[in-house]
């Protein structure tokens, strides 16, 4: 992985996002291109017309973007780490303990950045609908990684995940990484892939996944989840899903765990509460659009359930181009 986009709309949801996304690349030593879509200022159409407006407009608002991110950062107060240092036998008065009289370390006060960010920060504004530039931009920078904040819960039918998010998630040719509102980065130190192995596993999604996982060197764990019966290791059923997992994954160590549970959502949740991974795994472009914003869909029940960051990963079959196209003419007409 070399570098990751970072639409943002100055929105709180984006600002977690963002915040969340310069630390996962100073994880990773990434490149981050940080982008805003801005609509036309309502003015005389004629102004439009003139060649150099519109560039000067978007570097106006790249320099707003830069300071935003700026402002961002600075948000975080720095942690104050207290060290004490034991000298036994020792009576010294310490200005900091007031309650105390008597003092039996020196201590040393040091103020540590509450969090370290990404420096290789691009930053690009256009003017035009946010969707397709997001798309257009993935693909002019070959990003690895599109991170977008989606909100953190509530109703089941509610759009959770937000219009522009969900339609990225789900055409992109790219993995998408959705941040929940308020989400921190602590490391990507374990992650649950939830996937049907009563189906042969898609080449092009295991490769991202290969890619994401060794990126930050992370535990994976495989779930299935079975609606019919009990699992068992010699399933003829998942014979030629787990031969894919052993020939894909061919440099990983990983965990494939086979579950029964009357219903995949719920069992996918009390799984990621008993493991608390770093990170939920999906690919929602298996799903029909409605579904996934209704309670039926196991995507949305994620969002609506979990405050844990959802990456989503892209198939093999993201060549109907056409879709692509009608979901950015509607995007277009919001």
């Amino acid at each position: 992985m070399k570098t990751i986009l970072v639409p943002v709309d100055y929105s709180p949801n984006s600002k977690s996002a963002l915040l969340y996304a310069l630390k996962l690349a100073q994880k990773a030593n990434l490149n981050v291109v940080v982008f805003h879509a801005f609509q036309p200022i309502v003015s005389p159409p004629a102004a439009y017309d003139i060649p150099t407006f519109i560039p000067e407009l978007e570097n106006e608002k790249v320099q707003e973007l830069e300071q935003y991110v700026k402002a961002c950062k600075s948000t975080l107060p720095d942690d104050v780490v207290i060290s004490y240092t034991s000298v036994e036998g020792a009576e010294q008065t310490f200005g900091l303990a007031a309650h105390a009289k008597k003092a039996f370390h020196t201590a040393a006060v040091d103020y540590v950045p509450r969090g370290k960010y990404a420096t290789h920060v691009t930053y690009v504004a256009k003017m035009g609908p946010v969707y397709g530039h997001i798309i257009k931009l993935a693909e002019a920078n070959k990003v690895d990684l599109i991170v977008m904040g989606m909100q953190g819960g509530g109703a089941l039918n509610q759009v959770l995940i937000g219009s522009t998010t969900l339609s990225v998630m789900r055409n992109s040719k790219f993995p998408v990484l959705g941040v929940p509102l308020g989400a921190k980065f602590c490391g990507v130190k374990s992650v649950v892939f939830a996937s049907d192995l009563s189906r042969q596993p898609d080449k092009l999604l295991l490769t991202k996944l290969r890619e994401f996982v060794k990126t930050f060197r992370a535990e994976l764990q495989v779930l299935h989840i079975d609606k019919q019966q009990d699992p068992v290791a010699n399933d003829e059923r998942f014979k030629s899903a787990l031969e894919v997992l052993d020939k894909q994954l061919y440099d990983m160590n990983y965990k494939v765990v086979l579950q029964q549970r009357p219903d995949v959502a719920t069992g996918i949740q009390e799984y990621l509460q008993e493991r608390k991974p770093d990170l939920l795994i999906l690919s929602p472009q298996k799903h029909n659009i409605l579904e996934r914003l209704l309670d039926r869909s196991v995507t949305s029940k994620m969002v609506a359930y979990n405050h844990l960051p959802l990456l989503t990963l892209p198939l093999s079959t993201t060549d109907n181009q056409h879709k692509v196209e009608e979901e950015m003419e509607n995007m277009e007409e919001l």
